[in-house]
């Protein structure tokens, strides 16, 4: 069975065990790791509990926050899907959303989610998504509203559209990237990350650096910390050799097929449909967005604003990973209390 990993942060006190918290869970985007969250997370915790610290007279009326930040399959410590399976849907990334929230037993009172049964609100999620993790916040809580008690979406606004007319052209690209690697990828047991043809670096260092070159390279003008890098980086590296303890190379372990294109892509039509039940759902919706972070197009813009209608939107300063980054993970937060306030959650 794959093994699936998580960072979790919690104020809950648990001789007291209050059913009553606040939980939320947080997915982050592609290649990067819940590491994304280290910043935000325990930010998070402590302003919310100033918050609750402020308004409340007595502890016993104090709501507990909980947190999770997942690993999703092939990033972080979570384990590499099988080599007979596509590597990265992106609606199947709700399925493990979905197995957390099960394993848990958070959402709609502690029902299933497979049942979709339950409404108290006192028990429903918080979803926090940022980028790739947002498209996949998105889809979950337009399949899920009942388990959600608010979505909040940072630099990303649902899942990348692609053109229905180009869905056969997107199979044949997977099928020959599969085609071609697979040989190469699984010529021996490569679920630990260590296969033929991957990159050494002879530190973390250089490990670091080269998660920041590859920012560069992203569209529009994105940086990122060197704190940032070295959360995630630090989270994605194993030695490159096992037999050695003085040497410090390292290599990435993440699922190299992540790279690949993907079999299947959603339409337009379908994000907007996602929007569509998000909004007749009532789930509140905030939307952060970076100064200089990843551009969306002007569709995508506008079926955004006038189909999933978010009540709360703030542009900050900072880029694609301005939750990361300690100079801009500030107004993050702030933005986020703010919302959790107007919306009583």
């Amino acid at each position: 069975m794959m093994r699936h990993d998580a960072i979790f942060w919690s104020t809950l006190n648990t001789d007291t065990n209050n059913l009553h918290t606040r939980k939320l869970i947080c997915l982050h985007g592609w290649l990067d790791n819940a590491a994304s969250f280290n910043r935000l997370a325990p930010a998070l915790i402590d302003s919310l509990s100033s918050y609750e610290n402020s308004e409340q007279t007595t502890t016993e009326h104090i709501k507990p926050t909980e947190i999770i930040a997942l690993d999703f399959p092939g990033h972080g410590l979570s384990g590499h899907k099988s080599p007979d399976g596509p590597p990265q849907l992106l609606a199947e990334y709700v399925y493990y959303v979905a197995e957390c929230v099960e394993a848990l037993k958070w959402g709609s009172g502690g029902s299933s989610a497979a049942s979709g049964e339950g409404d108290q609100q006192s028990d429903k999620i918080t979803v926090i998504g940022h980028s790739m993790g947002a498209g996949v916040s998105v889809v979950f809580a337009a399949a899920f509203p009942e388990l959600c008690s608010s979505l909040i979406l940072l630099e990303g606004g649902g899942p990348l559209a692609r053109n229905a007319k180009d869905c056969a052209r997107h199979v044949r690209a997977a099928c020959q990237r599969r085609l071609k690697s697979n040989k190469l990828l699984f010529s021996k047991d490569s679920s630990d990350g260590k296969n033929s043809g991957v990159r050494v670096y002879p530190n973390l260092g250089a490990a670091v650096e080269a998660r920041l070159a590859t920012v560069k390279r992203m569209p529009g003008e994105q940086y990122m910390s060197e704190e940032a890098a070295e959360d995630l980086v630090s989270r994605a590296l194993v030695p490159a050799s096992s037999g050695s303890t003085e040497s410090t190379a390292v290599i990435f372990r993440h699922d190299p097929r992540l790279q690949w294109p993907s079999l299947q892509y959603f339409t337009r039509e379908q994000v907007e449909a996602c929007y569509h039940d998000l909004h007749e759902a009532n789930v509140p919706v905030c939307v952060l967005i970076a100064e200089d972070g990843y551009p969306v197009d002007s569709l995508s813009e506008k079926a955004m604003a006038e189909i999933l209608k978010p009540g709360f939107v703030k542009k900050l300063s900072g880029s694609h990973h301005f939750h990361a980054d300690p100079d801009s993970v500030g107004p993050v937060v702030d933005e986020i209390v703010k919302f959790v306030k107007e919306n009583n959650l």
